[in-house]
């Protein structure tokens, strides 16, 4: 009943329009993370998106404030590259000081390492290890951060300080676009026991950005669409890119019964999409089959999708995934369909939609009437198909009754060996087997009870 969803969530049963193209403004976007995640989102956001002295001074200022000196210098020289007119010199004065701020609190860290290794105080050497994987996490050296973190492990004393370990690793892996890494220390976590909705939802995250990385569309809808839309905290992805890569991928994945289910009658999935009215309205139009304003809703939106730091690589392949989906959807409730109307509904021309159609339909039973421009689906023979059933059964039956025939005939003729008797019985149970034995002679149906094999 899609027009009491519709109304439900406050949306027309007419066509939903087109969507503008909000949906990753630069300023909400980025609000939405802080430090070194912030800033690795925002460097992707301006090195793929049009040159733009604003964005570039804001990279700047970002680079900054996380006391990254390596992305401030790049984002300086591409901001006079680009812009020369709007061109800034480096701050040298800002590189040094920053640059002695961080080698002292490395010294120190690794000062307060050492002490600690000399009187064996394993929770405070752990403690130093984390802290250098933070720092420099923070400051975008990830191989170094890795490092430190996996040191921490060998003096980790409670189940705690395992999940804290697995989580760290998890986060610098999946920037580090190592996604085997990332399954794998996920797979060790359901070994252990977690009722944390925090741990739980960062560890649904990365295991729906793995399937995602991996194309698997579908694992990754389900896990996205399931995940707790509450209270975040400087998570790898936000609630936005959650409500994103959930739609896309149910989109390239489902077919409308099951997206029904996923999204549209899912109560949690509900909050992500009242937050957002542009996702949330080509939803809906695809939902109620409302193609043409659902594709190019999506279209508009491509650009956008292609700045996401995870969902780039897959934009293109989910959009030709989601057309496909559609045509199918489209065609499948018909025995006949025109190829005009269906051009007309997909936004293409007839001579387009049928190389389309080639590519689907190959391993489905419809065909395609190109001199009359009609796709038509194999009709089904019934008749035949309850025929052969009546000969199976009757060739199944047939045997039956020859193997009973075949029992009863050796049954009549007496062809029947007698049962072996044990030597190793007393002498008394073999005089009341031999009479059991004279008995059944004298009963011949009753032989078979004691037989072991037939000639």
């Amino acid at each position: 009943n899609s027009g009491g969803i519709n109304a439900e969530y406050g949306v027309s049963t007419q066509s939903t329009g087109e969507a503008s193209p909000v949906c990753l403004d630069l300023d909400s976007y980025i609000s939405q993370y802080v430090g070194n995640v912030c800033l690795q989102r925002l460097k992707f956001y301006v090195d793929n998106s049009r040159p733009s002295s604003d964005n570039y001074r804001l990279l700047i200022q970002t680079a900054m404030d996380c006391k990254n000196i390596t992305v401030y210098t790049d984002a300086v020289e591409a901001l006079n590259n680009t812009c020369p007119s709007e061109g800034i010199s480096v701050n040298v004065d800002w590189i040094t000081q920053t640059s002695k701020y961080l080698i002292n609190k490395v010294d120190r860290l690794e000062q307060d390492l050492k002490s600690y290794q000399l009187s064996q105080d394993k929770e405070n050497i752990r403690r130093t290890h984390q802290m250098l994987g933070d720092h420099y996490h923070d400051c975008g050296d990830l191989s170094n951060a890795i490092k430190h973190y996996q040191k921490s492990r060998d003096y980790g004393t409670t189940v705690a300080h395992t999940m804290e370990f697995l989580l760290n690793i998890i986060k610098v892996s999946v920037y580090l676009n190592h996604w085997t890494s990332v399954s794998n220390y996920i797979k060790k976590t359901d070994h252990i026991d977690n009722t944390d909705v925090k741990i739980t939802r960062r560890l649904l995250l990365a295991k729906g950005l793995c399937e995602m990385s991996h194309n698997n569309y579908k694992h990754a809808a389900r896990i996205f669409s399931n995940i707790p839309c509450d209270t975040w905290d400087n998570e790898i992805i936000s609630p936005l890119c959650v409500l994103i890569y959930a739609s896309l991928c149910a989109l390239a994945s489902f077919n409308r019964k099951d997206f029904q289910k996923l999204l549209i009658e899912n109560n949690n999935f509900k909050q992500y999409m009242d937050a957002q009215p542009t996702i949330r309205n080509f939803l809906f139009a695809f939902y109620n089959r409302e193609y043409s304003a659902g594709l190019r809703s999506l279209e508009l939106l491509r650009s956008e999708f292609k700045l996401d730091l995870f969902l780039s690589p897959h934009v293109d392949n989910l959009f030709e995934k989601i057309r496909s989906e559609s045509i199918k959807q489209y065609y499948s409730p018909y025995m006949t369909c025109d190829m005009n109307k269906m051009a007309e509904a997909f936004n293409t021309n007839i001579d387009e939609l049928e190389l389309e159609l080639m590519k689907l339909v190959a391993d489905q039973p419809v065909r395609i009437d190109s001199h009359n421009k009609v796709l038509r689906a194999s009709e089904d023979d019934e008749r035949s198909r309850i025929f052969e059933n009546v000969l199976d059964l009757s060739l199944t039956y047939k045997q039956k009754t020859q193997a009973l025939l075949v029992k009863s005939a050796i049954l009549k003729a007496g062809l029947v060996i007698k049962a072996a008797v044990k030597k190793s019985r007393a002498p008394a149970l073999e005089e009341e087997l031999d009479e059991n034995v004279e008995s059944n002679f004298r009963t011949p149906h009753l032989l078979c009870r004691h037989s072991t094999s037939v000639y």
